[in-house]
């Protein structure tokens, strides 16, 4: 799906292509973009960025254009949308992209003195305030975890500032491939839902169904103040570190469904 990260749903701007959204109308998408529109090096307009990360033509998943992430050993590099366009979230939403990660993917740096080392990582997360504490907390919508053989497992995460972190992760592991893949997840305050789909099929490992008003180990918030997409590595890989590509993202008040591939 080729739009440019700013392609609002009839009721913010106006959306373009929505013939690619399977499973919600135009109405019900909130940013979209297929990043086509958006010239290389540049980032997509009403975004900021943190670290190296802008639109590249040497891979993408539809059209030609997608957002790359240069290597790095550890650190953030993503792009954040402005609050105004965020609080069109409200409490519940889902969301959509596509990566691809340069293989052979990095290893974790094993820390001085220990035998073994991991990363955690974050592709999709936002600032907000707890419903359970009311602090100001991290929710990480989309990460992973990768393990000193290269295998990773998605998860599920909160960083708070003063209560630690929690989170839940994967049963089973992935590897990384030359391949795109298909994310989506959905966030719903009002049920303390979370659900977290690969290629189509539902990571259960990780789905929370908490119910209304049951806060703890969820903490998904009534609406989020910033939200960012890229790749957060919190611990060191081996040297030059992960390179990433990530296309047609959605966000939307539905599940989007899935984009064509470029042939």
């Amino acid at each position: 799906m080729k739009l440019p990260l700013l392609c609002f749903s009839a009721a913010l701007l106006a959306v373009s292509t929505p013939h690619l959204f399977a499973q919600a109308s135009a109405a019900d998408i909130v940013v979209s973009d297929d990043l086509e529109s958006t010239a290389v090096g540049q980032i997509p307009q009403g975004f900021t960025k943190t670290g190296a990360i802008a639109v590249a033509d040497d891979q993408a998943h539809s059209g030609k254009h997608s957002l790359k992430i240069e290597p790095a050993i550890k650190g953030g590099r993503f792009i954040t949308l402005s609050p105004d366009k965020v609080a069109a979230l409200g409490g519940e939403h889902w969301g959509r992209l596509y990566y691809k990660v340069k293989t052979p993917a990095p290893l974790p740096v094993i820390p001085e003195g220990k035998k073994s080392g991991s990363i955690h990582t974050t592709l999709v997360a936002g600032k907000c305030t707890s419903p359970l504490a009311n602090d100001p907390i991290e929710v990480r919508l989309v990460g992973l975890s990768v393990n000193g053989t290269g295998a990773f497992k998605y998860l599920y995460n909160v960083q708070t500032k003063l209560r630690g972190e929690f989170g839940v992760s994967q049963k089973t592991t992935n590897q990384f491939t030359d391949e795109w893949t298909l994310l989506e997840w959905h966030a719903d305050t009002a049920t303390q839902t979370y659900q977290f789909f690969v290629n189509g099929q539902e990571i259960t490992d990780i789905a929370l169904h908490k119910g209304a008003g049951q806060y703890d180990k969820s903490e998904i918030p009534a609406k989020f103040d910033t939200y960012s997409i890229g790749w957060t590595n919190y611990q060191a890989a081996t040297d030059p570190g992960f390179t990433v590509w990530i296309d047609d993202i959605a966000l939307g008040k539905k599940r989007l469904g899935p984009v064509a591939a470029h042939k």
